[in-house]
Parts: structure tokens; C-alpha cells; sequence
């Protein structure tokens, strides 16, 4: 499993691999997957409040939607 190391996720990104973390605390995504179904926890559908996609590649600090992992 992959990890996001280089890139930084939105909380509120969801998919079935994103509910593990890593030791360190990190959740884990594998953003290449074929097979992954994202959603927002903002608005529970595969859109995010911004009405742009929800997936591991646009979910990022220049989204006005987005939140910090803390």
C-alpha cells in the first residue's frame, strides 16, 4: 500500500484504503488505484462542497474546502 507522503490529503477524503494509518499517524491512500471510490465527508457523495470531483489527486490545500489532517 502506498503511501501520500508527497502529497497531502483532506480529511474530509474518503475511500475504502484511507481508514488505516501508518505508525506515524498518517492515513494511508493509494492514490494510483483503478479500483478506488472516493467521497467527502462534507457532503457524504463523490463531490466535494466546491462542486469539483473528490478523488486523491485534485483533494488538496488549494481547494477552498479543504481541511488539515490534525
Amino acid at each position: 500500500m502506498a503511501q501520500g507522503i508527497e502529497h497531502v490529503f483532506c480529511a474530509m477524503l474518503r475511500t475504502k484504503t484511507a481508514y488505516w494509518r501508518t505508525p506515524e499517524g498518517r492515513r494511508w491512500f493509494e492514490p494510483e488505484s483503478s479500483t478506488a471510490c472516493y467521497t467527502c465527508l462534507l457532503t457524504q457523495r463523490p463531490i466535494g462542497p466546491d462542486g469539483l470531483p473528490a478523488n486523491a489527486q485534485t483533494c488538496g490545500p488549494d481547494r477552498g474546502c479543504f481541511k488539515t489532517d490534525d
